[in-house]
């Protein structure tokens, strides 16, 4: 049965809405300007939701709905969030609510933040800010990524002159990583994001773990804190910071992507990744732009 026999002041109300939408006065509007009416008409019936299902979804700073769960672990969980007018995705990094009274991952999300609001760079996926969730708990709003390099090297192979793309982009996100006095600690695909899946547009991500120069993840009550398959000899056994250290994970990686593609590597590649993978800091380049230019 139709919705005009069941509803008919509906369909009636309806039939008008539509038609102011479509047209002003007896200008008929730009297609441009229907979509953003239209936008607005969801936006407004999106916030009269909860008055009309009793349902109240969960809004976080007034402004974003959460969408889903997109990973949890026993110490992170996050979320894809929606902005309420805007509709635009966003990812919201913070701990389990189990841990909300953990006062030492607080501080790790808090440092995380600082380190993250305080770097912009083409390379570096931002941190957008730092927001309180209802119980309290803070939370690091950072734009959406649909990929990540680990979920693309999985399905399929890299080219070495992808290969390439994706560490000039690293290094060149490491660089200013260690300019603002920080060591990464942590370069691994997963923390690689990319738009649409396009390596040109590859992202370093995650200040979980990373650390001033200097300092030692000791000193932030953390026994361990390193991704085995990157992390050098000097850092798995809890070294001080060094951005040599970042430069071993990067040759890591250049071995990872090579690994993913039966063709032959350019020896220059092959090269790059064994100078950065030395088990000797000092044979290492030392500084992301002296990798750079190696590569």
């Amino acid at each position: 049965m139709s919705v005009e026999l069941v509803y008919p002041e509906v369909a009636a109300r309806f039939s008008d809405l539509w038609r102011s939408i479509r047209h002003e006065g007896t200008r008929e509007r730009s297609y441009q300007e229907q979509q953003d009416l239209i936008n607005q008409i969801r936006n407004a019936l999106d916030r009269k939701l909860p008055d009309i299902s009793g349902e109240k979804p969960d809004w976080i700073a007034d402004s974003f709905a959460v969408n889903f769960t997109a990973y949890q672990s026993e110490t992170t969980l996050l979320l894809q969030l929606r902005h309420r007018d805007l509709g635009s995705p966003h990812a919201l990094k913070t701990v389990p609510p189990a841990r909300r009274d953990d006062t030492v991952l607080l501080q790790r999300l808090r440092d995380e933040a600082e380190i993250g609001l305080a770097l912009r760079h083409p390379c570096l996926a931002e941190t957008s800010a730092l927001l309180r969730l209802p119980d309290g708990r803070p939370g690091l709003l950072q734009p959406w990524f649909a990929h990540s390099l680990a979920s693309i090297i999985s399905a399929q192979p890299i080219a070495a002159s992808q290969a390439i793309v994706i560490l000039r982009r690293v290094l060149q996100a490491l660089s200013a990583v260690h300019a603002s006095g920080h060591v990464h600690c942590d370069v691994t695909p997963a923390n690689i994001l990319l738009s649409d899946g396009k390596f040109e547009t590859a992202r370093l991500s995650d200040f979980g773990i990373a650390l001033q120069i200097g300092r030692k993840h000791a000193e932030q009550g953390l026994r361990f804190a390193a991704s085995a398959e990157f992390a050098p000899p000097e850092q798995m056994q809890g070294a001080p910071a060094k951005p040599d250290q970042d430069i071993y994970a990067v040759g890591r990686l250049a071995r990872r992507l090579i690994a993913t593609d039966n063709a032959e590597s350019p020896q220059g590649l092959e090269d790059f990744a064994q100078a950065c993978c030395s088990d000797d800091p000092a044979l290492r380049p030392q500084t992301a732009m002296e990798a750079l230019q190696l590569l």
